[in-house]
């Protein structure tokens, strides 16, 4: 017996992957669901309908085929040739604009996702002795050590399309329980930087930004979790300077973009570099401007809040979930608050959101923009709110993160369901 129906792809969340069967590739079918009695295919756009004769002969099951309308989530790429596997892959996370791939083992196979707009999703799922063989392609681009199963390895691979455009990645892969676990990192070209006023901040927020970037000293703090544009929008403000008129030195763990003019430092443990050590030295180095990828222990926090105060602007990431999030963290690093008060400049809190299929960016950052003013002293105590937050805001003519959200929801670049992710906690 079999069924035959209809369906948008579109709307499937989970493929188990490309099939190796020869009838199901003849025929353009692809597993999706399997139970005791019944057999669920898809069949994708343009092949003809399959006989009921011809299922019959393929399981003793019942089987029931939809036939698709649209594309299929995630890959489709063949599993016949591991070198093309892995291109093709790569080419997908640069051309649909993923931040990361993660491959992984997992009981039912290799598994891969990516992340677009801050989100996971599966990508494929790759059988046993593939996967270790797109593993072992993957580290050799990257000249890591094959055999070293044990230890962290970091590495850097590129790809190039056939528009003879190069597309660089990070890699670190990481022993797990199973095997390895890779995680590969897209980094953005030089050339693709995106101008601060094209970032999507909204008019008010872009002016104050700029007006702090023109400041002699003070520190600019980027916020927000993994994966939702912090380093890209580092690499933004940086680009607006003049960097033939004033000394920029930056120091990242790693460095994921060339910055024209920019002194740039990549943090090395293993050869004594270290966020606090580079800073130390870049500070001997007559800098105007720094750039400081990350802020992760309380020795890096308050050699970047002394230069904030001692006629350096710096401009650093941290991974908080919201602006008063940040000073939060600030005091828990052992931060004073005096030192806080003399040295914030400005706090971006930052997500990145989905894009409807129209549009012809992937992804829309949406910021929350908080300039350092004297009102706003009160936050350092830990008891203010995101009312109080709002309120503040607002005597500024800026808008809080779900008014900005908003914007962009009323302007139809952003899908009204993104709203209920983030609610405005009005306490």
């Amino acid at each position: 017996m079999s069924v035959i129906g209809r369906c948008s792809l579109a709307h499937l969340k989970q493929v188990s992957g490309s099939t190796d069967d020869p009838f199901l590739k003849q025929h353009g079918l692809q597993p999706f669901a399997s139970t005791q009695h019944w057999e669920l295919l898809i069949q994708q756009p343009g092949f003809p309908p399959v006989d009921a004769v011809l299922l019959s002969f393929y399981s003793n099951k019942k089987v029931m085929v939809l036939r698709g309308e649209g594309q299929l989530p995630g890959v489709q790429i063949s599993h016949d040739s591991v070198v093309d596997y892995v291109d093709q892959l790569l080419l997908y996370c640069a051309a649909e604009g993923l931040s990361d791939i993660h491959i992984q083992p997992q009981e039912s196979g290799i598994t891969v996702r990516g992340r677009i707009a801050g989100e996971l999703s599966r990508l494929d799922v790759l059988p046993a002795d593939f996967g270790q063989q797109i593993y072992s392609r993957i580290k050799v681009l990257a000249n890591l050590d094959l055999t070293e199963l044990r230890q962290p390895q970091d590495g850097r691979l590129s790809v190039r399309a056939e528009n003879s455009r190069q597309h660089e990645f990070r890699l670190s892969c990481c022993p797990v329980i199973g095997g390895e676990k890779l995680v590969l990192r897209c980094l953005q070209p030089t050339q693709s930087i995106t101008p601060l006023q094209q970032t999507g901040l909204l008019d008010a927020q872009y002016r104050w930004f700029a007006h702090c970037l023109s400041q002699p000293q003070g520190l600019i703090l980027v916020t927000g979790p993994t994966g939702s544009g912090k380093t890209s929008t580092l690499y933004s403000a940086i680009s607006q300077l003049d960097a033939e008129r004033c000394n920029i030195c930056s120091v990242e763990d790693p460095v994921e973009v060339p910055l024209p003019g920019c002194s740039q430092v990549m943090v090395n443990h293993k050869q004594g570099l270290t966020f606090a050590s580079v800073l130390r030295a870049l500070l001997r180095q007559d800098p105007d401007v720094m750039l400081i990828g990350e802020i992760r222990d309380s020795e890096t926090a308050k050699i970047a809040v002394q230069a904030a105060q001692t006629g350096h602007l710096v401009l650093t990431s941290m991974h908080t979930n919201s602006c008063l999030d940040s000073l939060k963290r600030l005091q828990s690093l052992g931060i004073n608050p005096l030192d806080i008060r003399s040295s914030l400049s400005l706090i971006v809190s930052q997500r990145l959101f989905p894009v409807p299929a129209t549009a012809e960016n992937k992804r829309q950052a949406v910021f929350e923009v908080v300039p350092w003013q004297e009102q706003a002293e009160k936050f350092i105590d830990l008891k203010t709110n995101t009312a109080d937050l709002r309120r503040y805001l607002e005597s500024l003519q800026l808008p809080d993160f779900s008014q900005a959200l908003q914007n962009y929801i009323d302007a139809g670049q952003i899908n009204r369901k993104e709203k209920e992710r983030f609610t405005y906690d009005a306490d």
